[in-house]
This record gives C-alpha cells, sequence and structure tokens, in this order.
C-alpha cells in the first residue's frame, strides 16, 4: 500500500512539473527574410560545382550537399527570382568539353571554370564527415527482479562539416566564404529536447536504445548545414515550430489558443496584459516573442526572448534566441 501511494505521489509531482513548464499549444508559423549577406544585384547567373572531400565517402556526401544546395536555391528563386542557376549537368558537360574538373577545391580553378561557362559566379566546397558509435553499459531498473541490473547500449556520434565559397567570376574575389558545422550525440541529443534530438531522438526501453540510422542523421546534418548558407546569400523563408508556454494564469492560457490558431496579434495582447501583472512570468514573456516574431516583428521578438532569459536560462529560449539574432544578422 506504501509503495502504491509513493507511485502515485511521484506521478502527480511529475506531472505537476510538466504542466508548469509547457502547454499543449504549439505555434507554427513562416516569414520571408533577406539575404543576409549584401550580394550585389549583378550576381545573377550562378554555377554550383561537384563538392570535394578527402575520401570517397565525403566525395559521395559532397554530391549530397551541392545537390542538396541547388534544390533549395532552385526553390527560393522560384519564389524571389533572385538568381538564375546553371543546370548541374550542363556545367559538367561544359566542363569535361574544356577538360577541366567539376569539383575544385580554390577560387582560381572556381574563376576559371565560371568563366568558361559565362556565369557571374560559382560556388564550389567540401565536406567533412564523422561517424562513430561506442558500447557502453548503464544501469536500469528490472521491475520483475525490482533491482538495478547492467544494460548494454549504443553511444552514437555524427559531425558534418560544410565549407561553401561564393566566387564573383568577373572580380575574381570571394563574395562568401561560409563554414558550418552541425552535430549529433545520443548522449545529449535526447526526444523532446528540440533540434536533432526532437527530430531523429532515441527511443529507449528495457531492451536498449533505437538510434535512428547514421545515414538518416548525416541527411539531416547536412541539409542544416545548407540552410545556414543558402540564408546568408539569398532571400530565403525561416519556418518555425515552438512549443508554447503555460505562463502562470488563465490569460496566457487564452493567449496560447488564440497563437496555435495563427491568431498572433490577439495573442500578444493577452500575454502583453499577462506581463504587466506578473512581470516576473518568464513563459508569459517568451510566448509573446514568439508572437512578435510570427507578425515579423524581429527586434520586438529578440527583446521579450532576452527578458525571459534573463529570467531563466532555458534552453528552449536560449534556442529562440539565437535564431532571431541569425535572422537580424546579429551576433
Amino acid at each position: 500500500m506504501k509503495r502504491t501511494r509513493l507511485t502515485s505521489v511521484l506521478a502527480s509531482m511529475t506531472l505537476s512539473m510538466l504542466a508548469g513548464c509547457a502547454s499543449n499549444a504549439v505555434a507554427t508559423f513562416r516569414y520571408d527574410r533577406p539575404a543576409q549577406y549584401d550580394i550585389e544585384a549583378s550576381v545573377r547567373l550562378v554555377g554550383i560545382a561537384e563538392f570535394g572531400g578527402k575520401t570517397p565517402e565525403e566525395k559521395r556526401w559532397g554530391d549530397v550537399a551541392s545537390d542538396r544546395l541547388a534544390a533549395q536555391l532552385d526553390a527560393y528563386n522560384k519564389k524571389f527570382q533572385r538568381y538564375q542557376l546553371v543546370d548541374r549537368k550542363r556545367l559538367k558537360a561544359i566542363l569535361d568539353e574544356q577538360d577541366l574538373q567539376s569539383a575544385f577545391s580554390d577560387s582560381s580553378q572556381a574563376v576559371q571554370a565560371g568563366k568558361v561557362a559565362h556565369v557571374d559566379a560559382m560556388i564550389f566546397g567540401t565536406v567533412s564527415i564523422t561517424t562513430k558509435d561506442e558500447r557502453a553499459t548503464r544501469m536500469v531498473f528490472d521491475p520483475l527482479s525490482r533491482s538495478t541490473k547492467p544494460m548494454p547500449y549504443v553511444k552514437r556520434y555524427v559531425r558534418a562539416a560544410v565549407n561553401f565559397t561564393f566566387d564573383n567570376v568577373q572580380t575574381s574575389k570571394t563574395i562568401a566564404s561560409v563554414s558550418t558545422l552541425r552535430e549529433y550525440d545520443s548522449e545529449k541529443n535526447k526526444p523532446g529536447e528540440g533540434g536533432m534530438g526532437g527530430v531523429l531522438g532515441t527511443v529507449t526501453g528495457m531492451g536498449g536504445d533505437k538510434l535512428p540510422a547514421a545515414e538518416e542523421v548525416l541527411a539531416k546534418l547536412v541539409d542544416q548545414c545548407v540552410e545556414e548558407f543558402v540564408a546568408k546569400i539569398s532571400p530565403h523563408q525561416v519556418t518555425v515550430s515552438e512549443a508554447l508556454r503555460k505562463g502562470k494564469s488563465q490569460a496566457v492560457s487564452t493567449g496560447n489558443t488564440l497563437a496555435a490558431a495563427g491568431e498572433y496579434k490577439d495573442a500578444l495582447e493577452a500575454y502583453e496584459a499577462e506581463i504587466k501583472q506578473v512581470p516576473d512570468d518568464h513563459e508569459a514573456m517568451f510566448n509573446a516573442g514568439v508572437c512578435c516574431e510570427a507578425l515579423g516583428k524581429l527586434d520586438q521578438a529578440r527583446t521579450y526572448y532576452d527578458k525571459a532569459f534573463k529570467l531563466q536560462p532555458d534552453p528552449q529560449y536560449v534556442q529562440a534566441r539565437k535564431r532571431v539574432r541569425l535572422q537580424a544578422g546579429g551576433e
């Protein structure tokens, strides 16, 4: 009887803690942003070279990176009409005809290839990947024996680094040089924590961990690297999905209902009313930041995220603040 009562108490405490952190409401929205870098308007016709790597596997992922870059830029070009891309097969055929490499590692080669292809600019890069599995053991509770026992499991680490160079063919100058890095660590990226954990998190049970395949993780990491680079050189669309916080009053709950329905202006009014009454309600401040971001008011969003973070250094606040700073071109 005592064990049952204790279990019930612990379950109630856990539910209360979870309820205090987040509601079930999620705000999902998109907004358009200009390129983070100022690219000359005269740079219109762009060629994308084959990305290189030190090993055959890295070269394979280099092909994936250049393909994903072409696909993302093509999609945004249809919407924003910023660049005109040379078909990659056509570019390779032109370079092969001139006995030039379709993958290169320095700007002089890029400029030479760009002049042959008659483009305004060339993009090239390199990919470096790391995948590592390690067997480990942890103690888990066995309900049958009512004791702890060692359980073997696998730890997985995946890393993708993509370097991008964007060269002006006419001036022979580098327009942008960007190094990106994304990592996945199964020990750190747990389900529900956002980032790679939220997308490709582990499923844990008595039988051990079911980890996402390394190829699946690498594909996601490379995509994220490409997205970071594209945001710097091209107008782009930002997609945000944030779990709204519960807050300290019914006003926040009302705001969450409105925000989840896309009524961000009315939701913001509800959150700001709560903040006036309860100035230390960091969850209401975070939600207000989400609404400001959805409305395109990035400076106000950043202010609210900063205030929420100062009251409570929550990882969700950190990521939101970082996202808005990047979109606003800040550090």
